[in-house]
């Protein structure tokens, strides 16, 4: 008779202690059933959408990087692992690397896709509410962004001053998120079906225009409102938009053509995109830019791999191009040497 109510007294200890564990395990140590996203936190978990740290936090009230943000996304539309790579110009890989591949390969608008450095900045309300509303209902403008969140009581404001008289002021477009933040965001979209990826993300994933991983990623970049892209300690002299035109006749093809565009300068490189028409013969071909001296630099090689030298000399208010050796990703074509006005 002992022994039996030993076994049962066994029984029940283990039940409690197991349920114990399992309410232990289904949350992280800091976050409180009182905490504002508790909820919603739990959900993410349930869902592997976030995983916390190794010392079993969550870090609820900490800033979100954007590596951070572009992780959630991604699990949380469940987005396809792309079959390309972007071609960084920080070479180092990093563990956001997979998530910026497959975001990129719907076009949502993020700035890091290019550096680490920039990946591991706090990612600003803007940011957020561009990226959430391009895979959710599709390309929209800052405001138009703002305005799916706020209709869909998905976000809302934190200027009630400014509610009747600027947008962006009311829902703090600059200001920095938290990480319970933003996984309240996703988890009001899940409870209201917001899990679908909208047409226009399904359009770019598709890519029926053959673009590189690369060229999807700095059109993602420029859907950004102009106030909230960042980058690297930018080299601006070389930034911007190049063109060299000449007619020799008055037919479509009776000319020759280079428009160059330069972006994403740092203190070390740059990324240029140059386009080639040489008449009936023409081609598109980008990659990475090293600066040699204050204003000459050098690329060695297309982003797809294909030997491409071309030297950039920095003039005033123009570049010299010379194109050594760049055919592989054109028609055939002649090599071009001259100087490229700034737009």
């Amino acid at each position: 008779m002992l022994r039996s109510i030993f076994n049962i007294f066994v029984v029940i200890s283990c039940f409690f202690m197991l349920t114990t564990l399992h309410a232990e395990a289904a949350g992280f140590k800091d976050v409180s059933k009182d905490h504002f996203a508790y909820k919603a936190v739990l959900w993410a978990q349930k869902y592997e959408i976030i995983n916390g740290y190794s010392d079993g936090t969550f870090k609820p009230n900490e800033v979100i990087t954007e590596q951070q943000f572009a992780k959630l996304l991604t699990n949380y539309f469940e987005l396809d692992v792309a079959e390309d790579e972007l071609k960084k110009q920080t070479a180092q890989e990093n563990w956001s690397d997979v998530f910026y591949d497959s975001l990129a390969s719907y076009g949502v608008p993020l700035n890091g896709y290019l550096h680490n450095g920039v990946r591991s900045q706090p990612v600003k309300r803007g940011v957020v509410a561009q990226a959430i509303a391009h895979l959710a209902d599709g390309k929209h403008n800052l405001n138009g962004s703002i305005e799916f969140l706020l209709e869909h009581a998905i976000s809302t404001g934190q200027n009630p001053k400014y509610e009747n008289s600027d947008l962006q002021k009311f829902f703090g477009t600059k200001n920095n998120m938290t990480r319970a933040q933003v996984v309240t965001l996703l988890y009001r979209m899940d409870s209201m079906d917001f899990y679908y990826i909208s047409d226009d993300a399904e359009t770019i994933h598709e890519n029926a225009n053959n673009l590189s991983l690369n060229e999807r990623a700095v059109q993602a970049k420029k859907q950004l409102d102009s106030s909230l892209q960042q980058g690297p300690s930018s080299n601006n002299i070389w930034q911007g938009n190049y063109s060299y035109i000449y007619q020799w006749g008055k037919g479509a093809y009776e000319r020759n053509a280079r428009y160059v565009t330069i972006s994403n300068a740092t203190s070390k490189d740059f990324y240029v995109k140059l386009s080639a028409y040489d008449g009936k013969y023409e081609g598109t071909t980008e990659g990475y830019a090293v600066i040699t001296s204050a204003k000459k630099a050098i690329m060695q090689e297309s982003v797809k791999g294909n030997r491409c030298i071309i030297e950039f000399e920095h003039l005033n208010n123009a570049i010299k191009v010379t194109e050594i050796d760049c055919g592989a990703e054109r028609t055939n074509g002649t090599n071009f040497s001259g100087t490229l006005r700034k737009q």
